[in-house]
């Protein structure tokens, strides 16, 4: 979040927000809304409805980011002054790093041509302004790194297909940048929790430690316990809004709300809810990650976020009261 005396610019009075029904499409869509901002939303429509609340409060043109004619459509429609993307490939429930890995050839079409579209429509159509979501594993293996946590220097070096694809998509992004002079930045996302996460994967274990909560339950949690970088979903979005506000940004940050083990998540439950046990056996990560440090995106787009690992996991359990 940003403070009500931040000096920098304010935010766009129209955006289009492509993925904007997604996990973390949606929090964005809701945050310009309660911002004031005129909401475009484009993207496939979803099984699961988590614009339901803001019925009635944006604009929606439905399309797929492969087709670059729908994308100029709904630029022209939403007379947006910045485009904001979060569209990612996923098959069903299974989550962005396996549906990457098991469908490379679909993933590309999305997350690498999908966002080249997306950049090459809204520079014909003369929005410069364009913020995407990146993700932190563009990094490779922990044990590739030294102990510090590292910055945006740092070697990439993915080691899923998904990570590659977002690689491949900064490169793209530091193209536009660099012939076509357009302000796109990309933030690097850590593992988001938060309302709304509907598909598989790592945040999905945690977030099941939070639907298993009862005074009195038992859950089983077979995961490893080594420290993860985590974001709120709402953090995710509340750093989209510091970069659509902030001026002459670079090319890419790194965000991050907080680091926990498994276990720090686990004791913060089971102190919250009388009588619930979580049993945690640990298991190798199937992939590891570094640390990474989000001090530059702190300092250039003044943002700090809202919620640690107790607010987190207090948030977690009242969505599933």
């Amino acid at each position: 979040m940003t403070s009500p005396s931040d000096p920098r610019g304010a935010l766009p009075a129209r955006v289009l927000v492509v993925g904007g029904r997604g996990f973390v499409g949606s929090h964005v869509v809701r945050a310009l809304v309660e911002a004031g901002a005129a909401v475009h939303v484009f993207g496939p429509p979803m099984a699961d409805d988590l614009l339901a609340p803001l019925a009635g409060r944006f604009e929606e043109t439905e399309g797929s980011v492969e087709d670059r004619d729908a994308l100029a459509r709904a630029i022209a429609a939403s007379g947006a002054e910045a485009i904001v993307t979060t569209a990612a490939y996923s098959a069903g429930r299974q989550g962005l790093m396996r549906s990457g890995d098991e469908a490379a050839d679909k993933a590309l079409a999305v997350n690498v041509a999908g966002l080249r579209n997306v950049f090459e429509a809204a520079r014909e159509a003369g929005v410069a302004r364009v913020v995407w979501t990146s993700s932190t594993v563009v990094y490779g293996p922990a044990d590739r790194y030294g102990p510090e946590r590292v910055d945006e220097d740092a070697m990439r070096a993915p080691v899923t297909f998904y990570g590659l694809t977002k690689v491949l998509g900064e490169d793209i992004a530091q193209y536009g940048r660099d012939r076509h002079a357009m302000a796109i930045t990309g933030l690097r996302l850590p593992l988001v929790l938060g309302e709304g996460l509907w598909y598989q994967g790592a945040a999905s274990a945690i977030a099941e430690i939070a639907s298993a909560a009862r005074p009195g339950a038992v859950h089983a949690v077979a995961f490893h316990d080594d420290p993860m970088d985590l974001m709120h979903v709402s953090d995710v979005a509340g750093a989209i809004l510091a970069a659509l506000r902030t001026p002459d940004l670079s090319a890419v940050y790194n965000i991050n709300g907080f680091t926990a083990r498994l276990s720090d998540v686990i004791r913060t439950a089971e102190a919250r809810v009388p009588g619930y046990r979580v049993t945690h056996t640990e298991r190798p990560a199937a992939n590891t990650f570094p640390l990474i440090d989000d001090a530059r995106f702190r300092r250039d787009a003044g943002f700090v976020p809202a919620r640690g690992l107790d607010e987190v996991v207090a948030d977690m359990l009242t969505e599933e009261v």
